[in-house]
């Protein structure tokens, strides 16, 4: 892409200041998510739960069904197991966006290789997340980390609630 006729090659990197709870502070250099970093995750596999869908039905046991005869369901948005996908994802995605953001930082190398584009990426985040906490990342640091991260990428505040749909899609559009 050109702008103004010159070919546009920004390489924007931030480096920041994350405190320990020693007192030691580590800096760590951050690089904004491409573009279509939404999309990427959700190729690889990487997509919000959809929560468990049950059957409605009357006194007698008998499916409910609506006007033209279709039987009516219902999301339960409360199961156990639902609420744990929904956690499991939250951390999936937080530790994917500090993992790509540490691309930029020639200081930070993961045990865990990347695996290719078939890869099990599912498995890969979970590797990273446990690579982060045997390195003594607390929760904190990882919500910390994603704020710098947003704020990088433009997905702060405003920008946020616009790029918000790419992530996560309006209730309306969701599976039932």
């Amino acid at each position: 892409m050109r702008r103004q006729g010159e070919t546009i090659q920004q390489d924007y990197r931030q480096t920041v200041l994350l405190p320990r709870p020693d007192g030691s502070v580590w800096s760590l250099t951050l690089r904004p998510l491409r573009l279509g970093f939404p999309q990427w995750l959700k190729e690889r596999g990487l997509q919000p739960p959809t929560a468990p869908v049950t059957l409605l039905r009357d006194s007698q046991g008998r499916p409910l069904r609506d006007s033209d005869g279709q039987a009516l369901t219902q999301r339960n948005e409360q199961s156990a197991d639902y609420l744990l996908a929904v956690e499991r994802y939250h951390q999936r995605l937080a530790t994917m966006m500090v993992w790509e953001a540490l691309q930029a930082d020639d200081t930070v190398e993961f045990d865990t290789p990347r695996p290719d584009d078939a890869g099990d990426w599912l498995a890969f985040a979970d590797a990273i997340l446990n690579e982060l906490i045997q390195a003594g990342f607390a929760a904190g640091d990882l919500i910390w980390l994603c704020e710098q991260v947003a704020v990088l990428s433009n997905l702060a505040g405003d920008q946020l609630r616009q790029a918000r749909s790419a992530f996560f899609p309006p209730a309306a559009a969701r599976p039932s």
